[in-house]
């Protein structure tokens, strides 16, 4: 069994860009044990969807917020199209890594600091007037090293422990840690009355597209979407300090996509009082999850769970691995719960 902390840093330091996804794509079917497929759009499918028992699904999208080439200039000066929230404080001067779909070549690189002369600097530059330096003279040389328009660039970075080795600090933990907590419960419970089924989905970035894909696929009697957010517990980053790091997992209410059925997050909170596992309760009121896609396909009972992650859309994210392991730990007690008694799922 792979530790948590180790798979999440193997994850993180993969590369998948909406429709690009294809490493985590392998890492996770390597990973999880028993049977998968992937369908034409590329989405990951762990368990036996044709089985005629009810169906737990637990969903975790694989992609990042990152950019792909969108212009090489002929002096060999690459601008770049983001996909996903960025804001572009966190981009300038950056490290990024560029891989060409033709070759497989990663090409390095920094995001050019422009002169100070062509901006107010109390401005926040444009994305689209930012551009990269891979150390070349000319589009030649960088098409000769296989670099191509549409392929993905993504921060250049390496997962690590904190000093206390408490945390990580990494990219991609949107959504890495899901995959990660998805990944261990599904080779961690073994079932009998239900089918747990993983799923692990695509273009969740750009607009919740896999999911939309896969809700029809899996047709989850149960759906639990794990997902992450920015915690509320730095400086200034909110007035009443919430989705505390080290509270464990938020039972989220709602998000601009979903409501959350209040009788599968009271049967959660129920177990994790029972078995001392901390939760606390959650609100994206700023943004979506694959929860919307999933429960509109037939109108199933699904939550979301949603781990405090600090510095999210940006080159290192920070995630506590107490809250990883409580997730990991409460969801799979709720499955258990759900093969072991008997559940009708009526009740939802």
């Amino acid at each position: 069994m792979v530790a948590t902390d180790s798979l999440l840093m193997a994850l993180s330091n993969l590369d998948a860009l909406p429709g690009q996804e294809t490493q985590v794509q392998r890492a996770l079917q390597e990973t999880i044990e028993g049977p998968n497929r992937k369908d034409t759009f590329g989405n990951v499918y762990f368990g036996d969807l044709e089985a005629k028992k009810k169906k737990v699904a637990l969903y975790a999208h694989m992609d990042e917020v990152g950019f792909f080439v969108h212009q090489i200039t002929e002096d060999g000066f690459v601008y770049f199209y983001p996909i996903g929230g960025w804001w572009g404080h966190v981009v300038l001067g950056q490290q990024v890594r560029a891989t060409c779909r033709k070759n497989g070549a990663v090409l390095e690189g920094v995001v050019g600091t422009l002169p100070k002369a062509s901006h107010n600097m109390n401005d926040v530059v444009s994305i689209s007037e930012m551009y990269i330096d891979f150390g070349v003279h000319s589009k030649a040389e960088l098409e000769a090293a296989g670099l191509q328009i549409g392929d993905m660039i993504l921060p250049n970075t390496q997962a690590k422990k904190s000093f206390n080795q408490e945390k990580v600090i990494g990219k991609a933990l949107d959504n890495r840690v899901a995959c990660t907590i998805m990944a261990q419960v599904k080779n961690q419970v073994q079932t009998k009355k239900i089918e747990l089924i993983g799923v692990a989905t695509v273009q969740e970035e750009a607009g919740t597209r896999g999911s939309k894909v896969a809700a029809s696929q899996v047709d989850g009697d149960i759906n639990i979407v794990i997902d992450v957010a920015n915690g509320k517990d730095t400086p200034k980053a909110a007035e009443v300090p919430n989705r505390i790091q080290g509270d464990g997992p938020g039972l989220v209410l709602a998000d601009k996509t979903a409501l959350g059925n209040l009788k599968l997050l009271d049967y959660c909170r129920e177990i994790a009082e029972k078995k001392n596992i901390p939760w606390q309760y959650d609100l994206l009121g700023g943004g979506g999850t694959d929860a919307g896609s999933v429960q509109l396909f037939a109108g199933k009972p699904t939550l979301v769970v949603c781990i405090p992650v600090r510095y999210c859309h940006s080159w290192n994210s920070i995630v506590k691995i107490s809250d990883i392991e409580a997730t990991i730990e409460l969801l799979s007690a709720v499955v258990r719960s759900f093969d072991e008694g008997g559940i009708d799922f009526e009740q939802f």
